[in-house]
């Protein structure tokens, strides 16, 4: 069955507001060019998910249920004194009040001990509509590469082992 026109325009509005939370996300947990460290925003990022949200970035980044969850494992990543999130290509599918997200994505970062950071990967997220506009049900992180800015992916694809990086801790 066709879509009214109404329903098309909602669909265009809801696949745009899916885009600024990505956005809002993003510039949320960039830093570090200021000199005034990064990730300093960790309870705005939990309010951008729902109460029972999944941040999920296993193996290399952790795992975090519930706003209190994804606010802690977000102040665990103040260690990290630079970093700048790159997406792209998003495919955003509006059915209702939820939708599916699935975003390209660079990150450039350096770690506590100072060395530089590739990691690539595809952002996989659900949403759900709320009384307060789009919100993340599940945001899931899967690394294609993650690797020193010195070999590139293209020398040593995992730098750091499938298993990640470990712990960021101050």
């Amino acid at each position: 069955m066709d879509k009214t026109l109404e329903q098309r325009v909602q669909a265009l509005e809801d696949q745009q507001a899916i885009v600024r939370l990505k956005a809002r996300y993003v510039n949320l947990n960039d830093g570090g060019w200021d000199g005034k460290g990064t990730h300093r925003h960790a309870i705005e990022v939990a309010d951008l998910f729902v109460d029972d949200g999944v941040w999920d970035g296993r193996p290399n980044a952790g795992y975090a249920v519930g706003r209190e969850g994804i606010r802690a494992l977000f102040e665990s990543f103040a260690a990290v004194p630079f970093i700048v999130h790159y997406v792209t290509n998003p495919l955003i599918e509006v059915d209702g009040d939820i939708a599916t997200g699935h975003w390209h994505a660079l990150v450039t970062a350096t770690l506590p001990d100072r060395q530089g950071l590739w990691t690539l990967g595809l952002y996989k997220e659900q949403y759900l509509r709320t009384a307060q506009g789009w919100k993340f049900r599940t945001l899931r992180f899967e690394t294609a590469a993650n690797t020193t800015y010195d070999l590139g992916w293209a020398k040593q694809q995992f730098a750091f082992g499938e298993q990640g990086f470990g712990e960021i801790t101050g």
